[in-house]
């Protein structure tokens, strides 16, 4: 829950005041000193109460300060905590697209701005903060999400080749891919990429993966789509063609690029995985995986809709 806005201000000050004296030093200043005044003592308790369910400022009843990595802290990095505090807890929509909706300090959206003018904090530290927390829920959202699209897309060719699957990514993500996949003499090497994005593709494709891929005839990228229960709704196969020529390029020996992000759509896509010795009469049984979805409609913006023919 989002505190109001009193108590946010509230909060803030408490923050900067037991940073260098007790809480009833700081209780008696708040009470006693007029310019603390504009705000009812609710509230400030009320902003003391929420400061304390901050795992990080671990306000300590009584006590003369906070840790000492807090008190190193400045007051501007104190309230910018704050700040990421609150975008934590609200996780508004537009948090997951930060990356392509903020990109500048023009581009802060409404409740950003109210909050950093709340705590006093000039718009280049929100900016700042928005794309710290950005990237700290992109990191843990692709972890958990990708292990889930693998999961699911090795459940489903498992049905199909009993025995055959190996999700090498489980125990060692130095492959270059996440499953291998042995049919027929054959040892297809698949790298995964998985969303829940409907209207956007957006993944990452390290170094390593790409060179190991690019000269191995038999490594293939796929796109799985999950819905909200993380269940796979569509499959596709990004063109290697695609990969290399949107690829980053070194531009000096002295520096390199490490990993890139790729925004793709329905025409670097293939549906399906049509590279796999599939018979007329799977398509009931794994259809999702023959022709990319079970049904036309999928709700993926980014999904191809041909229908793979057998």
């Amino acid at each position: 829950m989002i505190p109001a806005d009193g108590v946010i201000v509230a909060a803030a000050r408490w923050l900067d005041l037991l940073g260098r004296s007790s809480e009833a030093q700081a209780s008696l200043l708040i009470r006693s000193n007029s310019r603390y005044a504009d705000l009812t003592p609710t509230q400030y308790a009320s902003g003391l109460e929420w400061l304390r369910s901050l795992s990080w400022t671990k306000v300590i009843t009584g006590a003369a300060v906070q840790p000492d990595r807090l008190l190193n802290l400045t007051p501007q990095a104190k309230r910018e905590r704050l700040l990421a505090s609150l975008l934590e807890s609200a996780q508004p929509p537009w948090l997951e697209n930060a990356d392509v909706l903020v990109q500048n300090i023009d581009d802060l959206p409404q409740d950003v701005e109210r909050w950093s003018e709340l705590l006093g904090l000039p718009d280049s530290s929100a900016f700042r903060v928005v794309r710290m927390i950005s990237g700290k829920i992109d990191l843990a959202s692709r972890a958990r999400i990708g292990n889930a699209g693998e999961i699911a897309l090795c459940a489903l060719l498992e049905a199909k080749w009993p025995g055959a699957i190996n999700h090498v990514a489980k125990t060692n993500d130095g492959y270059g891919y996440d499953v291998s996949v042995s049919i027929r003499d054959v040892e297809w090497h698949l790298e995964v990429k998985s969303t829940t994005r409907k209207n956007r593709l957006s993944f990452y494709l390290s170094r390593h993966e790409f060179e190991t891929g690019l000269p191995d005839e038999h490594w293939k990228l796929l796109v799985v789509g999950l819905d909200n229960e993380l269940k796979a709704k569509c499959v596709a196969e990004v063109s290697k063609t695609d990969l290399k020529t949107l690829a980053p390029s070194d531009q000096a020996p002295s520096a390199s690029w490490a990993s890139t992000r790729y925004e793709l759509g329905r025409r670097q896509l293939l549906p399906g995985m049509s590279f796999l010795p599939w018979d007329k009469a799977d398509m009931e049984t794994h259809k999702l995986l023959i022709q990319g979805a079970v049904n036309q409609t999928t709700g993926f913006s980014w999904m191809p809709s041909e229908v793979t023919d057998l």
